[in-house]
């Protein structure tokens, strides 16, 4: 993963001035992936976003995680998919970097087992992430994004019933660290 942010941001010595404009339309690819002290985590996001006014996107999209743990001779897994909606207003730093927050919105389902027991698992969350873009030209830019302030409402149905969990969260660990790729289809 490295190596490949490494790559990009060689690549981005070619770089033009851009920003987003009203009726652009645009593709954001995000991945996440960690492995450490028994823990394994995946995250794919892809999201089709519009130009709602200069500098202004709106998104749709899917999400998919993966998590595996192991601790004490158990494994937990889970995997759960969710549909995205999202708001993105671009701050400029300079003519080729770019703060966003991202404000999104997500509903979800999947499955989580453990300790012998399977449990189906359906939420909703409300999620601010903050983004920063680096634009190599006016079609292709990077997209890194480091934690979460986050309320998530879940139930999880199992054989011994139903559970119901409310967090709030905001954390910068490892598993919140995001980057992508953004392709501006206009320009």
């Amino acid at each position: 993963m490295r190596n490949l942010l490494a790559f990009t941001l060689l690549l981005s010595s070619i770089i033009a001035s851009a920003q987003i404009k009203e009726g652009a339309k645009v593709v954001d690819l995000s991945l996440s992936y960690s492995n450490a002290n028994g823990s394994d985590f995946f995250f794919i996001q892809p999201l089709i976003g519009f130009g709602t006014s200069e500098n202004e996107v709106v998104y749709a999209g899917i999400s998919y995680s993966h998590q595996k743990n192991d601790f004490g001779g158990g494994t937990n897994k889970s995997n759960f998919t969710s549909f995205i909606i999202g708001y993105e207003q671009f701050i400029e730093l300079n003519p080729k970097v770019y703060f966003s927050p991202f404000i999104s919105g997500s509903y979800g389902f999947g499955k989580s087992e453990g300790s012998g027991t399977e449990s189906d698992q359906n939420g909703f969350s409300f999620s601010l992430r903050p983004r920063l873009h680096y634009f190599m030209n006016s079609k292709w830019s990077v997209v890194a994004s480091v934690g979460v302030i986050q309320y998530t409402r879940q139930v999880a149905k199992n054989a011994f019933g139903e559970s119901t969990s409310d967090v709030f969260s905001m954390n910068l660990n490892s598993t919140n660290v995001f980057f992508g790729i953004r392709l501006n289809l206009n320009n």
